[in-house]
């Protein structure tokens, strides 16, 4: 039994939740920052995709974590944020790297660019179908032919996660939210327990991203659910990681 078809989320809420998701990286940027000072385990798989010479494009890359694991690679790499504060901090850390502000939506370079682009934590915040299959759209773009994407999504199907999605879908069903089904917003709290903003969140299946990727002319080469560096499944891992490659 399938969920009640509903309409979609229109552009004007999408848009709406964008602009919310930057505001909230700006405001949270210091604590933010601060504990992320290290890349993730996974990341060092990620090395075995990036040739000498590469041209690298990280989205969404916040401080610019992801280039403590790349830096010993001869590659020309360039970090992308909408947070202003992210960008600075990213700068301040990596003075000699390639950091601008930028959307996502509409990458700042001409097609056939890179050849790989991150999008690490990223995904899973832009909202509706139509912005994600534009996201996908322009790093398509942007990558030479046979270029490879790598992303992360936080997999909210953990089991700490289902008291939100649990609240979201039933708002959904009885018509009280403007979001997707498997849409949420979760808290970030400070030191005292105290919420301070609450950023949009999109619980991705392995088939649903497919599907997005697909419809975007990439073809998946590997997909997986990782806990801090190790396999898991979709109950227990962390974050899922997919590498695709541009068709």
């Amino acid at each position: 039994m399938g969920l009640p078809a509903i309409p979609i989320m229109n552009k004007q809420t999408a848009d709406k939740i964008l602009e919310e998701t930057r505001k909230s990286y700006d405001l949270i940027s210091e604590k933010f920052s601060r504990t992320r000072r290290h890349p993730w385990k996974e990341f060092e798989d990620f090395q075995k995709y990036v040739q000498s010479g590469s041209k690298i494009l990280d989205v969404g890359c916040g401080n610019g974590r992801l280039l403590e694991v790349l830096q010993n690679k001869n590659i020309d790499y360039y970090g992308l944020d909408f947070s202003t504060n992210l960008i600075e901090k990213a700068k301040e850390k990596h003075s000699q790297a390639n950091f601008r502000i930028a959307n996502i939506t509409e990458l700042p370079f001409d097609q056939e660019h890179f050849n790989v682009v991150f999008a690490i934590a990223v995904f899973h915040h832009i909202p509706s179908q139509a912005y994600r299959q534009k996201v996908l759209s322009e790093i398509n773009r942007v990558l030479k032919d046979q270029g490879i994407f790598i992303m992360t999504n936080w997999n909210l199907w953990q089991k700490h996660w289902w008291g939100l999605l649990y609240q979201y879908t039933k708002d959904k069903i009885f018509g009280k939210s403007e979001l997707d089904y498997f849409d949420v917003f979760r808290p970030w709290k400070n030191e005292k327990g105290e919420i301070v903003t609450q950023r949009y969140c999109h619980a991705y299946t392995k088939r649903e991203l497919k599907k997005l990727l697909e419809n975007s002319d990439f073809k998946i080469l590997d997909q997986s659910y990782l806990k801090k560096g190790q396999k898991a499944n979709w109950l227990s891992g962390y974050n899922l990681v997919t590498v695709a490659q541009k068709n």
